[in-house]
């Protein structure tokens, strides 16, 4: 095994080769706000200096990264954020979702995001702040693109709850449940049994599972097939005006996400999340 932490690592193995190296380089540069130094990508991806500084001197010449000439710091450049923006059009959604994003973002004072099903993590793709927000959380926690657990967030455990049961299967099996909060969930058989839960009811609750102080409301998105193909949230902080009625705020984020199925384009077919996930 590679001596990488695994909060930084994306692949499994070794790399064996530049490609490789540079795609793990690219993600960890993205993960730490501010920005590394060469000596500090070396020593955190366990590769001789010279060779971080050969990829990380191609990587700026296209665009991919740029250096701060003043600390010497790398971080994320245009290029790598036009691919992400093409990726987030392509995915078909967005325009007709973010309308009903803004809406319901107002209407209750929480931040609506949507997250899809990505590598074992759930994966933000699009996210709405609430006008006037009292407390605006970091940007690092706010940032589209990012990658959350599956287990202890409402977006990810509506993804999961859906699921066959093979697949759900694979995707749990050998995963550490990390802990995040006192009240985060690391039992699987607990985990099985709130996803049971979750498909009853129609829509997931995650209560200062991922943050103390934060609470999250997510209910499936479909497309014309049933199938479940992302899911809808509404987040903030757990004492927020809009908890107090929580079977008025579930009926409020399952109406938007059935709204969003309605107008929702799924050009690719990669995804196979599907409704007919068997109780466990």
């Amino acid at each position: 095994m590679w001596t990488v932490c695994s909060t930084y690592c994306t692949l499994e193995s070794t790399p064996t080769n530049s490609l490789e190296r540079a795609l793990l380089l690219l993600d960890l540069v993205e993960k730490v706000p501010g920005g590394l130094r060469n000596a500090e990508i070396s020593r955190r991806l366990d590769i001789p200096r010279s060779s971080s500084s050969w990829m990380l001197a191609r990587l700026e010449r296209h665009g991919y990264l740029t250096r701060n000439a003043d600390s010497g710091r790398y971080r994320i450049g245009l290029k790598t954020i036009a691919l992400a923006h093409g990726a987030l059009r392509d995915l078909g959604f967005r325009s007709s979702a973010e309308p009903v994003l803004y809406r319901v973002a107002s209407e209750t004072g929480l931040a609506a995001g949507i997250g899809l099903l990505e590598g074992g993590h759930v994966l933000l793709v699009d996210r709405v702040e609430p006008p006037d927000a009292a407390r605006q959380r970091p940007r690092e926690q706010r940032d589209i693109g990012r990658e959350l657990p599956l287990h202890t967030t409402a977006l990810g455990k509506v993804l999961l709850a859906h699921l066959p049961r093979h697949e759900l299967t694979v995707t749990l099996e050998d995963r550490r449940l990390a802990r995040r909060t006192a009240k985060t969930i690391v039992s699987r058989e607990k985990l099985l049994l709130e996803l049971r839960r979750i498909r009853q009811r129609g829509y997931a609750l995650a209560d200062e599972e991922h943050d103390a102080g934060l609470r999250a409301l997510s209910a499936p998105i479909r497309d014309l097939s049933g199938t479940v193909r992302a899911a809808l949230s509404l987040n903030g902080p757990s004492d927020a005006p809009a908890w107090n009625d929580l079977r008025r705020l579930a009926g409020l984020v399952t109406s938007a996400a059935r709204e969003i199925s309605g107008h929702a384009r799924f050009p690719w077919s990669g995804f196979r999340w599907s409704e007919q996930a068997q109780d466990q």
